[in-house]
């Protein structure tokens, strides 16, 4: 893999581009007069790190895969309008609740629970696949400078990229309030175009039982799992099904207490 920057990049550019090379193990190149075609030439992965963002791109993929907050940001809009979220609907979060990711992707739930929880709270994002876990931690400390409370919310996100499994192993008894699941889905939905170059570099294997029981040891209220209205996931998992979209989901298993409908 080469890490390169965009043409005659600042020296912030730079240094953000030298840290995605050394945590991805990647080789860093001066871009200088190199086009992205002759990189590709050279390596299969490429990954350009401009000043607002950082894209990878491969020879098998039509789209770059890139960070950016749109559908987070367009979410809490919705919230400081006084609407609804279903997430947090659903997970009753609120000022200092704790708020654990485990497939973190985009990180568009974990803005919005970071926002949510405010600086008293705590969220923390996990992705095993180390391309998409660094990308979106770069774009995270980035911000979002068009509103200052979507850019604190932003870079208040811990982000640990390790396998889900093995970091919940690690983790103390009701360490989190909410326990969040929304895995690839087995079959994708056609609509959601831009979760193609996502899809490419996402884990693909679905959620063990044993995985659920560590989040439900973790979890003081409750674990929530995100899936295709479809699924069988639900069931297989031991969620109960109590939301229902056109399109998709969500399951909940609570620690304490009864699923209320």
């Amino acid at each position: 893999m080469i890490v390169t920057t965009s043409y005659d990049a600042d020296e912030a550019t730079l240094h953000r581009a030298l840290w995605i090379a050394n945590a991805l193990k990647a080789n860093f190149i001066q871009r200088k007069k190199h086009s992205l075609k002759a990189l590709l030439a050279i390596d299969r992965e490429v990954i350009v790190v401009e000043k607002k963002s950082a894209k990878y791109f491969a020879n098998e993929q039509e789209q770059p895969f890139f960070f950016h907050p749109s559908m987070a940001v367009l979410r809490i809009n919705r919230l400081q309008k006084g609407d609804n979220d279903i997430l947090v609907s659903l997970t009753k979060l609120k000022s200092g609740d704790s708020f654990l990711d485990c497939t973190m992707g985009l990180g568009s739930d974990s803005i919005v629970a970071s926002y949510i929880v405010g600086e008293q709270g705590r969220v923390l994002g996990i992705e095993s696949e180390q391309v998409i876990g660094t990308l979106v931690k770069d774009g995270l400390q980035l911000g979002w400078k068009e509103d200052p409370k979507i850019d604190r919310a932003m870079k208040r996100i811990e982000v640990q990229l390790l396998d889900h499994y093995q970091y919940l192993k690690l983790l103390p008894d009701q360490s989190f309030d909410v326990v969040y699941f929304d895995p690839m889905f087995r079959k994708g939905i056609k609509k959601s175009s831009s979760m193609v170059p996502l899809r490419k570099l996402a884990n693909p294997n679905p959620l063990t039982i044993e995985t659920i029981e560590q989040a439900k040891r973790v979890a003081k209220r409750m674990v929530v799992l995100k899936e295709n209205k479809n699924s069988s996931e639900f069931g297989r998992l031991g969620f109960t099904k109590i939301f229902r979209s056109s399109s998709t989901s969500y399951g909940v298993i609570l620690i304490d207490g009864e699923v209320k409908r």
